[in-house]
């Protein structure tokens, strides 16, 4: 098993949750079982990352093909790719798009099962702490983030006494946006 990065290419400006899937869609068959963006910011145009980590066989130059852009395995180079398979191996930056233990996270589960049954490492209140006990509505969409060594679940007060994630699918917009 190891880690990859790439700098993929593809389209999908228009929101967070649409390039989600046109990346994992480009990662298709390849075996793996944690996924990441990153936003690389070290040269004059940030850029979004991928790093994977692949638990078998990926023919990387298909991969390549796939996402449009560089694909390096993790090593101590400094390019982008490199960066960002590093920072997902070690996680300490970037929001996670696949995880073990996603597909069981629908509905509505207290903090503590969500921990158990997954990845995620800790579920964090913005603006509230959180008791093992609380609910936390999943709304069937988790996007994690990678910070310090963990995965974490952030999450704000929701009506009805739950929890919600604190990224939503399908954020409304606002101020005129388009």
């Amino acid at each position: 098993m190891s880690w990859l990065g790439a700098v993929p290419a593809l389209p999908g400006e228009h929101g967070a949750a649409h390039r989600d899937a046109l990346l994992l869609a480009a990662l298709g068959d390849v075996p793996a079982d944690f996924v990441c963006t990153h936003i690389d910011r070290s040269g004059p145009v940030a850029v979004t990352t991928l790093s994977a980590h692949v638990t078998g066989e990926v023919d990387v130059d298909r991969l390549a093909a796939a996402l449009r852009g560089p694909v390096a395995l993790v090593d101590d180079s400094d390019t982008p790719a490199a960066r960002a398979a590093r920072a997902g191996r070690d996680r300490v930056d970037g929001r996670c798009v696949r995880f073990p233990g996603q597909s069981l996270l629908t509905g509505t589960h207290p903090a503590a099962e969500v921990v158990a049954v997954s990845a995620i490492d800790r579920v964090v209140g913005i603006g509230v702490e959180v008791a093992p006990g609380d609910p936390v509505r999943t709304l069937g969409f988790l996007r994690p983030v990678c910070a310090d060594g963990e995965l974490l679940l952030l999450v704000e007060p929701a009506v009805g006494g739950v929890l919600r994630p604190a990224e939503a699918e399908s954020p409304h917009q606002c101020c005129g946006g388009h």
